[in-house]
């Protein structure tokens, strides 16, 4: 399915761009969150007119997720779990638990920005994790999971 660009997306394309996607990624993601609209020749001409605002608007949001990546980046965040006695957790801390922390903290997120490439974390320690605040911007935070 075609479809145009009306915001940067990562591994696909720039603002304006004429892209080939799944019709299910297209239908149920990139159109229902403005990130997109089908591609005829009228929408096409619209984009073209309005190519400079949403380019604008586009920077406006990197800027205000820059701000909230600089308030939160090097945030060291406890939390305690139950831990065996080879020191592995009875349960694992995702991105729920970590969220909630960092609410606790102050720091309003949202889950799906936590990023956990290896899983869940399962064991006591320190643990750099990342927050993708935006597609463009990232912020490292330090998780330590502690004993009860």
């Amino acid at each position: 399915m075609k479809i145009i660009l009306l915001d940067k997306v990562i591994h696909l394309g720039e603002i304006g761009d004429v892209v080939d996607v799944k019709s299910g990624y297209a239908r149920n993601f990139l159109i229902p969150q403005k990130k997109a609209m089908f591609a005829s020749k009228s929408n096409l001409e619209f984009v073209e007119s309005k190519k400079v605002e949403l380019a604008a608007a586009s920077a406006d949001e990197v800027t205000k997720a820059q701000a909230v990546a600089d308030s939160i980046s090097g945030t060291k965040v406890t939390i305690a779990a139950q831990v065996t006695e080879e020191g592995s957790l009875y349960g694992s801390i995702g991105t729920r638990e970590i969220a909630l922390a960092l609410e606790e903290s102050g720091h309003q997120i949202e889950k799906s920005w936590v990023q956990l490439p290896d899983g869940a974390l399962k064991e006591v320690g320190e643990f750099l994790v990342t927050l993708a605040v935006h597609p463009e911007v990232t912020a490292e935070i330090t998780v330590i999971v502690s004993s009860e």
